[in-house]
């Protein structure tokens, strides 16, 4: 029961951060206000509202306008159910969880956000470290030393890739917000998360490159080297497999 439970709340607040993804980059709030269709801007009845339900129901379309419902608002309310599913099961009850569940959160956020505008919010990334910070000093199995380390290890490693990389290619590569959101990374997961999630997105952006360079043949014409990606979907992405694999990937 526990388990429904806890999908159930994910969805709602997947059903959530779809208003943050959409509000946020518009500089628009989002604590405020009733839900409408992002094409007609019609306000949305609560029965239009229900995570996933109501996606099927209403056939993927809007029912004022009836034209469709981008795809990332269901799969942000199913990746909201399943995070919250999977924290559970890694944490059930644990007072960590008033960390870990914020912190999955804003990185679902900042993952979308990224996709669709290129941008990783500081109203995210830097609350979001400030609360790694604190909560380090008040919830169990977290060090204040540890939490404080990671942020300032992972934002000036980060730095420096960016500031090597532009000098190298007079290019810019990784952007002010992926140094930033490293930073929140590093003040919540502490400095032993750091080598890992930078090895595991690095690799996991390769890859990825690689495949989509292949899917649109431009391997072999030579332009690979200019495929552009959003950074903060793999960083997010390793640092959520680092806290769910529950092993200590970096001994002592």
């Amino acid at each position: 029961m526990s388990l429904v439970l806890a999908f159930v709340v994910g969805l709602a607040l997947g059903s959530f951060l779809n208003v943050v993804i959409t509000r946020l980059p518009r500089g628009e709030a989002f604590w405020r206000g009733r839900s409408r269709c992002p094409r007609c801007l019609a306000p949305i009845p609560w029965r239009d509202n229900l995570p996933l339900i109501s996606f099927i129901l209403l056939r993927g379309c809007c029912r004022s306008c009836r034209e469709p419902i981008p795809w990332r608002y269901p799969l942000v309310e199913l990746a909201g159910g399943l995070l919250a599913l999977a924290l559970w099961q890694r944490f059930p009850g644990s007072p960590l969880l008033l960390l870990y569940g914020p912190f999955t959160a804003a990185l679902l956020a900042l993952s979308a956000i990224d996709l669709e505008h290129w941008i990783l919010p500081d109203a995210i990334t830097l609350p979001g470290t400030v609360l790694g910070l604190a909560l380090a000093m008040v919830l169990p199995h977290l060090r204040f030393w540890e939490a404080a380390l990671g942020a300032v290890a992972g934002s000036f490693l980060f730095y420096g890739v960016a500031w090597g990389y532009k000098k190298l290619t007079g290019k810019p590569g990784l952007g002010g917000g992926d140094v930033k959101l490293m930073a929140f990374i590093g003040a919540v997961l502490g400095i032993k998360a750091v080598p890992v999630v930078i090895f595991l997105s690095a690799a996991l952006g390769s890859i990825i490159g690689l495949a989509l360079a292949l899917l649109s043949r431009r391997l072999k014409e030579g332009q690979w080297r200019t495929l552009a990606l959003p950074y903060g979907p793999f960083m997010a992405a390793a640092a959520i497999f680092y806290l769910l694999a529950g092993v200590n990937l970096w001994p002592d």
